[in-house]
């Protein structure tokens, strides 16, 4: 059974390209390089001629952004895999992780390759849009939409919709404005990148809240935020202040 992985590599700079290169030679054996691009005309041409399993596409390249890659091809035919490399900052990176898009951060390190590697399929146009609307406005979070991972596959939804994350161990309940509660298969943690777009803040071990959907904060039981759903939920002491901070800065 032949289980290589055949690659195309996609960057303007091509000390990246052999940077990339070189990691995939000594620590990827099974992966086999068949071309390269410069920009994204050229990378256009490389998948019809080459039509590798995956491609790793810089996004910032001059004349087409790498994010205009698939507008070249019938989605019906898209039956390549895509890594986005990019040397935003872990700021810009929130885009990436609710699009539930791939990418490898430059300096690129091959532990990341390792996870991009783990399941070869083909990008939904879907996801590749909402990645690109992440982009073009970091700071404005209406419409909005983050993937959230459940038993049943990648759920997008609004982050406005979002009233709060409860943690159940390895799970993370999420309750909504219109909607039940879901339940998705990752931990409460690995939603605090959250916090960074500054509309979100984990008040509490089990708990993080849309600071937009809260109404009312009690004094009970050491403190206590209600939302907008009715539902109350405590504030650790440590986060107290920082709570109170954010109001009195009128962040919220």
């Amino acid at each position: 059974m032949n289980t290589t992985i055949t690659a195309l590599i996609v960057d303007d700079e091509i000390n990246a390209r052999r940077s990339l290169i070189g990691i995939l030679e000594a620590y990827f054996p099974h992966v086999e390089v068949v071309g390269e691009a410069k920009d994204v005309p050229e990378a256009v041409k490389a998948i019809h001629k080459y039509k590798p399993k995956v491609v790793f596409l810089d996004i910032e390249m001059p004349g087409y952004s790498g994010l205009s890659i698939l507008d070249f091809f019938d989605p019906q035919s898209i039956d390549f895999k895509l890594v986005f490399v990019t040397a935003y900052s872990e700021y810009a990176l929130n885009a990436f992780e609710l699009s539930a898009v791939d990418y490898l951060l430059k300096p690129i390190r091959k532990e990341a390759i390792e996870r991009a590697l783990t399941k070869i399929a083909p990008l939904p146009m879907h996801h590749l849009n909402t990645l690109k609307q992440h982009i073009q406005d970091t700071n404005n979070l209406n419409d909005k939409k983050i993937a959230l991972h459940t038993s049943d596959g990648l759920l997008f939804v609004k982050l406005d919709d979002i009233i709060y994350f409860k943690a159940d161990g390895s799970y993370t309940h999420i309750y909504f404005t219109h909607t039940n509660r879901i339940t998705t298969t990752k931990r409460l943690m690995e939603y605090e990148r959250l916090e960074s777009i500054g509309k979100f803040l984990r008040i509490h071990r089990s708990h993080i809240i849309n600071l937009n959907l809260i109404s009312k904060i009690t004094k009970a039981d050491g403190g206590t935020v209600v939302m907008t759903n009715g539902d109350e939920l405590s504030i650790s002491n440590e986060k107290k202040s920082v709570l109170l901070a954010m109001i009195e800065e009128e962040k919220i």
